[in-house]
């Protein structure tokens, strides 16, 4: 059963926060390159684009979910 684009959307929104809340905390800043690209994701992500949304969930996803495993 595919997912509605709200629930992607919200299932992005907690993954991307975690990404970026992780990035933070290992010392990256919004000059990082990587953090700017993050954070231009999730300017796409709001603006309902699904194929960036898939690919939050997708490949950024299962590295939050191993972060998180074991907790």
């Amino acid at each position: 059963m595919e997912m509605s684009l709200n629930t992607k959307l919200e299932v992005a929104v907690e993954i991307i926060s975690a990404k970026i809340a992780n990035m933070s905390n290992a010392g990256y800043t919004t000059e990082n390159p990587e953090m700017q690209e993050l954070l231009k994701e999730m300017d796409k992500m709001y603006t309902g684009d699904e194929e960036t949304i898939d690919r939050i969930i997708n490949i950024y996803g299962p590295e939050i979910k191993r972060n998180y495993e074991g907790v």
